[in-house]
């Protein structure tokens, strides 16, 4: 039989294992560690089923918890006439995920299915950015409120079906008339079947036709070798003009200002005194000219009347005949002018 102090130390290694793995159970089930933590602040308008308590992860990963959810409705609102937002989240984050923790990273709410434990996620920002400082406050994004979006749905509906209540009569005439529109666009559609299927093959056609047309434009105006000889003789006269512009721009400057020199000469007091006296001589020669024109047509217009001896010569053909007859008659005859019978 065994000693009373033998049973007595049975007894205590019992109560003392029970103790430390009760002990064990409160930490793991409580989630304690023994990491060093640093605090960060996550304002909400409503944080939705956030408890104080709940994990907050980064990738699913456990990287601290919530110990403290404040409201601050009461306090002062923020500048400019805006609200503050209502709920300020006291985070206790693990140290050695800091430098993970960028100052653009962002704060929501979720969950790890539709009905389980929500928590706070945190997506850490880019790796350029600096580190969110220890005691930082950030604006977490709210998460939605399906209980308001419930609520308003609900009274839409409502709305809705006060709505279609109260105007039964109108919505059945709308009802009569759509129906009354459909059947009329069936007949309609039945009726005119074959001519709807002309229609379609016209279009139809008429589409081939436009390809075929397109495809030859096509072939004669983009393919064709000719506009390609075209467009290379418009390639080579353009480089020509390119290359023979500026000796022709060397001789049009060499022009302007021989013309230039010539204005300039031409412009002095003493030739434009010349140019004066030249321009009156040729006017006077024009003067006698046209007068000497004028006695000659005088003199045209009188012989053509037969007047004077000329005219008389001209004009008369009888005398014309004899005076002819007697150089015949001389030239035959030379004799008679010395010896007349």
């Amino acid at each position: 039989m065994a000693s009373p102090r033998s049973i007595e130390v049975k007894v205590g290694i019992l109560i003392l294992t029970a103790t430390v793995l009760l002990a064990v159970f409160i930490l793991v089930m409580g989630g304690i560690n023994f990491q060093s933590t640093y605090a960060l602040f996550v304002d909400f308008d409503n944080p939705g089923g956030l408890q104080s308590g709940a994990p907050v992860k980064i990738a699913g990963v456990k990287v601290g918890k919530i110990t403290e959810i404040q409201f601050r409705g009461g306090e002062a609102p923020g500048g400019a006439g805006k609200r503050e937002p209502l709920v300020r989240v006291k985070v206790e984050l693990e140290k050695r995920y800091q430098q993970s923790v960028r100052d653009n990273a962002v704060f929501y709410v979720t969950s790890s299915s539709v009905l389980g434990e929500q928590f706070l996620a945190l997506d850490p920002g880019s790796g350029d950015r600096p580190v969110l400082a220890e005691n930082a406050i950030v604006r977490g994004l709210d998460p939605p409120r399906l209980d308001m979006l419930i609520a308003k749905a609900y009274d839409l509906l409502d709305t809705t079906v006060n709505a279609l209540s109260g105007n039964k009569d109108e919505i059945g005439t709308a009802l009569n008339g759509l129906s009354r529109t459909l059947k009329g666009t069936g007949d309609f559609f039945e009726k005119n079947g074959d001519r709807l299927d002309r229609i379609a093959a016209n279009v139809e056609q008429i589409t081939v036709d436009t390809q075929d047309t397109v495809r030859e434009a096509k072939q004669k105006y983009v393919e064709n070798p000719q506009i390609d000889r075209i467009l290379a003789n418009v390639d080579k006269t353009t480089g020509a003009l390119a290359q023979d512009a500026p000796p022709l721009l060397a001789d049009a400057k060499a022009t302007l200002a021989n013309v230039k020199r010539v204005s300039e000469t031409v412009g002095g007091e003493n030739e434009q005194a010349k140019i004066r006296q030249a321009i009156g001589d040729l006017a006077e020669i024009a003067k006698t000219t046209k007068g000497i024109t004028q006695d000659a047509q005088e003199i045209a217009s009188s012989v053509r009347r037969g007047k004077g001896t000329v005219g008389a010569l001209v004009m008369d053909e009888q005398l014309y005949d004899d005076l002819q007859e007697l150089v015949r008659d001389l030239k035959h005859n030379p004799w008679k002018f010395f010896w007349r019978e």
